[in-house]
């Protein structure tokens, strides 16, 4: 038996080696082996052995203890389980003799996880499926325990894709029996137009694509001596959902209406959004309508709001519409009929939008032009067909009518604080401020000297950029490079400028059919324009809404690069295609294809022969023949394409060789 002193020297003993431990916070970051790192708070990555990497699983929040080993490396011993963000994920069901499994799709993560007899469904093998955490790892010798609560079904069912992304990211598919009760209670009729400006007779019109069924927008414009008078009108499902009815509250949990590739997922019901609320011609709809007046410089001079009713007198197409402007005589022979007054309104919104769009050039900042791809389905939901889209006078008109629209609700917001959410850009990373000052200042020192946290010196920047780019291949290399430096959009509650399109104070509110935000900024113009307090301080919201419309971003893409993937391994593989490096790494280059639009991975590090030189601050990577940087053009070949990995391989090869291959293509 021990005596007092010895259990007092081991007190003592813990006490010190405990006191003399370094301990740290951070995220579990999982490999493809079965080993791990922590990345610590402070940025450092510590690594985590196989067997600690058992007790946790990804995104863990953990407390470690730090050591070195004899190369100087950090390695972490697990304390603590903080936190563990990994409670429903999807999968793939699978069988080990009597014992069943999910293989979850948390990549790079690849260990199956244990589903207990009680738990078990009627799952086949290879049945997708979603799940839920029912015994942490951490505190189990490394055994976690999950449970099926959905099959979403057999990896060859129509539409399998969709269903699958929408279940990975939560996305809710059903209404509940309130938001029912009140969608079947909304009655547009009994709208009474006693506190709206009647505006039926004003022929505004839509413009949108041939297939838009939730028109939200109408527009209509007059000369105003050298300048116009512009009005939009803007569907107002507010007149009927009042803020945290059970309509708002579905509004809110959605955020926006996603129009996932054969899956779209409505922000509003159907029957609201493509009826009751939309901007069907013909029929007399509540609508907040903006009228503004621009001068012949394309400035807005004045605006007003007001809560009208309204009368979309037409409903256009964008191709329509751009053909009729153009005097193309391939247009739509039923546009010649139209009645004066919209063809007259149709050739002021085109004066004014260009207007608009020289005074942006020369005051705020104008984004460069970018195709767009129209995905063809066919019955089975896979791409058929794709088809690259250049945007035309018609699309330009629309643009350039809200953003005039949006700029007008951020000014009035901004006379108005706490009232409605902005959607804002702080132009560069904070922490890489000091990075594109220095790369600035190697071409443009008169302008890297400005503060560039700044919204006027950053738009003088870019501006600048933008301008002299074409002509000087430097500059083009540093507006990419100073462009991957920027932070990411977002909604703010507070007054935030918008850095990217050089707006002092811009807050949507032209798609409340379509986006929470702009439903809710909705509530904010009226209680502004009533006098009265609105409905809730938007700071509650800001965030909430910026995570669901980044889930919503993620959702889609991945959606779309799967079906994209599947479509190229069946008839695309071994064609030639010109693309644009969009990412440059120690191995290798990023290529999207003008073609297609879809991203793909060049791989330049070869075993056995010299390593590419990397250029992490210029975004460079020189082989022994040449030196890639952002945005230049080069030919490729898709080599192969990994579905279930959904990963596209591309080889370089000779452009001259490309363009003869597609010379003859086209011949064909």
């Amino acid at each position: 038996m021990l005596s007092k002193d010895a259990i007092s020297q081991l007190s003592q003993l813990k006490s010190s080696i405990v006191a003399d431990k370094i301990y740290a916070e951070g995220l579990v970051r999982p490999t493809a082996k079965r080993f791990g790192f922590v990345r610590l708070d402070d940025g450092r990555d510590a690594f985590l052995n196989p067997d600690q990497m058992l007790r946790v699983l990804p995104g863990d929040r953990v407390k470690i203890s730090l050591t070195e080993n004899s190369k100087k490396q950090l390695e972490a011993t697990l304390e603590s389980l903080l936190e563990t963000p990994l409670k429903r994920f999807v999968g793939r069901y699978v069988r080990k003799g009597p014992a069943h499994f999910v293989e979850p799709d948390l990549p790079p993560f690849n260990r199956w996880l244990f589903i207990p007899p009680q738990e078990r469904t009627n799952c086949a093998e290879g049945d997708l499926v979603a799940c839920e955490l029912v015994r942490h790892p951490f505190k189990h010798d490394g055994k976690a325990q999950i449970r099926v609560i959905n099959r979403i079904g057999r990896p060859d069912e129509i539409g399998i894709e969709g269903r699958y992304i929408a279940a990975k990211f939560d996305l809710p598919s059903e209404w509940s029996e309130a938001t029912q009760e009140q969608t079947q209670s909304i009655n547009i009729e009994s709208l009474t137009d006693s506190e709206r400006t009647d505006l039926t007779a004003l022929p505004l019109v839509t413009i949108d694509s041939e297939f838009t069924r939730d028109m939200d927008d109408a527009v209509y414009a007059e000369r105003d001596g050298d300048g116009w008078q512009l009005t939009t009108a803007i569907a107002d499902p507010s007149a009927f959902i009042q803020y945290d009815s059970a309509l708002d509250q579905t509004a809110r949990t959605r955020g926006s209406t996603l129009y996932l590739l054969g899956y779209p997922i409505t922000m509003l019901p159907t029957e609201l959004s493509h009826d009751t609320f939309s901007l069907i011609p013909d029929e007399v709809r509540p609508a907040l309508a903006c009228t503004l007046s621009i001068n012949a410089q394309g400035e807005i001079t004045e605006y007003h709001f007001q809560q009208a009713l309204i009368k979309s007198h037409h409903k256009l197409n964008y191709q329509a519409v751009s053909d009729l402007l153009e005097g193309k005589a391939e247009g739509d022979d039923s546009y010649a009929t139209l009645p004066e007054a919209v063809r007259h309104s149709l050739a002021a919104l085109q004066e004014c939008a260009n207007a608009r769009l020289e005074y942006r050039r020369e005051h705020a900042l104008v984004m460069e032009d970018r195709a767009d791809y129209q995905y063809w389905l066919n019955e089975q939901k896979k791409i058929d067909r794709i088809e690259k889209r250049h945007r035309n006078s018609a699309q330009k008109i629309v643009e350039e009518a809200m953003l005039a629209t949006n700029i007008c609700a951020g000014r009035l917001f901004k006379q108005n604080p706490n009232t409605g959410l902005y959607s804002g850009h702080i132009g560069f990373r904070p922490e890489r401020l000091d990075d594109a000052k220095q790369l600035a200042a190697e071409h443009l020192p008169e302008l890297a000297e400005s503060d560039l946290s700044q919204l006027d010196n950053f738009q003088a920047l870019f501006k600048h950029l933008r301008n002299n780019a074409a002509q000087n291949p430097d500059l083009n290399v540093l507006l990419s490079l100073l462009q991957r430096l920027q932070q990411a959009g977002s909604l703010s509650a507070e007054h935030q400028s918008h850095f990217g399109l050089g707006f002092d104070a811009y807050a949507t509110v032209t798609s409340p059919i379509r986006r929470y935000q702009d439903l809710f900024n909705h509530y904010a113009l009226k209680a502004i324009l009533n006098g009265s307090k609105p409905p809730v301080e938007p700071a509650e919201l800001a965030e909430q809404q910026q995570q669901i419309l980044v889930r919503g971003r993620q959702a889609s893409r991945q959606l779309e690069h799967w079906l994209l993937c599947q479509y190229l391994s069946e008839q695309q593989v071994g064609t030639v295609h010109f693309g644009t490096v969009t990412g440059v790494s120690p191995n290798g280059i990023n290529v999207r294809l003008n073609d297609i639009g879809c991203d793909g991975f060049v791989q330049l590090s070869e075993k056995g022969k010299p390593r590419p030189k990397f250029d992490s601050r210029r975004l460079q990577l020189t082989t022994e023949a040449k030196t890639y940087t952002l945005d230049e053009t080069v030919a490729v070949k898709i080599s192969a394409v990994d579905v279930a990995a959904r990963r596209i391989s591309l080889e370089l090869v000779d452009q001259a060789v490309a363009e003869r291959l597609q010379a003859f293509e086209a011949d064909q």
